[in-house]
């Protein structure tokens, strides 16, 4: 990254920023779905029933629970999701050292071996 002040390479904020970015997945989901769903009516056939018939009979109460049920779901998820992410950057990266057994003889060679001769490899 490279940023107008004296053309450094590294700026110590922006990594200090980077994590409040986090949400704004979620919050990008969560207004595309509400925007498409309140753009398109699909409780409404266009030409033949008018918007203001289209009402359904339930109420705030309802509509209410039945978002907050949404909200808590996405949350959960995306809760979850993330700290899993964190749990695994944390514990960083294993080491995997394959011990050199010389030269192969062919190309396919590695294909041919039976797992039960192979070392613990994942």
């Amino acid at each position: 990254m490279v940023t107008q002040t004296a053309n450094a390479l590294y700026l110590a904020s922006v990594p200090m920023v980077c994590p409040a970015d986090g949400p704004s997945g979620l919050i990008a989901i969560l207004a595309g779905w509400v925007t498409t769903e309140v753009g398109r009516q699909p409780w409404v056939v266009y030409g033949l029933q008018r918007t203001a018939d289209a009402v359904s009979a339930h109420g705030d109460l309802h509509m209410s629970i039945s978002l907050l049920a949404f909200f808590v779901v996405y949350t959960s998820v995306f809760g979850v999701g993330y700290s899993y992410m964190v749990r695994l950057i944390r514990k960083g990266p294993q080491p995997f050292n394959i011990a050199p057994h010389g030269t192969p003889a062919r190309p396919l060679s590695a294909a041919m071996t039976p797992t039960s001769q192979l070392e613990d490899r994942p």
